[in-house]
C-alpha cells in the first residue's frame, strides 16, 4: 500500500477530538515527478469518495459525526511539488468539513510549509 495505490485505503483511525482520520503513507523519497504528483491526488481523491460517498460511515459507523482529517505520512519534508498542492487542497476541503495535515515520520508536530503564511 501506499500513494501509488490509489485503490485501497492505508489507514483508519481516530483522532484525539473524536474525528475521522484517514491516513495515507507515502514510504518513497519524493522525486519531483509528475507522476507522483498524480499519484498523490489519485490518492486524496479516493479517501475523498470513501469518506464522502458514504463507505466510510458504513464501515466506521459514526466517524462522520466529529469530522474528517486526511492525513499524508511521509519519510521526508514534502518537495517543492506537493508544497505547491497543499494549499489550494486544504482550501478546497475546508468547505467540505476535512482537514488536510502532512506528518513527517520522527517529527513530534505536523508538518508546516515554512513559506505558508500562519493565518
Amino acid at each position: 500500500m501506499g500513494v501509488e495505490d490509489s485503490s485501497s485505503v492505508d489507514l483508519v483511525a481516530r483522532n484525539e477530538d473524536g474525528s475521522a482520520l484517514l491516513v495515507m503513507v507515502e514510504h518513497r523519497r519524493w522525486d519531483g515527478s509528475d507522476e507522483r504528483l498524480r499519484q498523490l491526488q489519485d490518492k486524496v481523491n479516493a479517501y475523498l469518495a470513501f469518506a464522502l460517498d458514504g463507505q466510510l460511515e458504513r464501515e466506521f459507523p459514526g466517524s462522520m459525526a466529529q469530522g474528517i482529517t486526511l492525513l499524508l505520512r511521509c519519510i521526508e519534508p514534502p518537495d517543492a511539488m506537493v508544497r505547491g498542492l497543499v494549499p489550494p487542497l486544504r482550501h478546497a476541503l475546508a468547505p467540505l468539513g476535512v482537514r488536510f495535515d502532512v506528518q513527517v515520520e520522527g517529527e513530534p508536530t505536523l508538518w508546516r510549509d515554512p513559506d505558508e503564511s500562519a493565518g
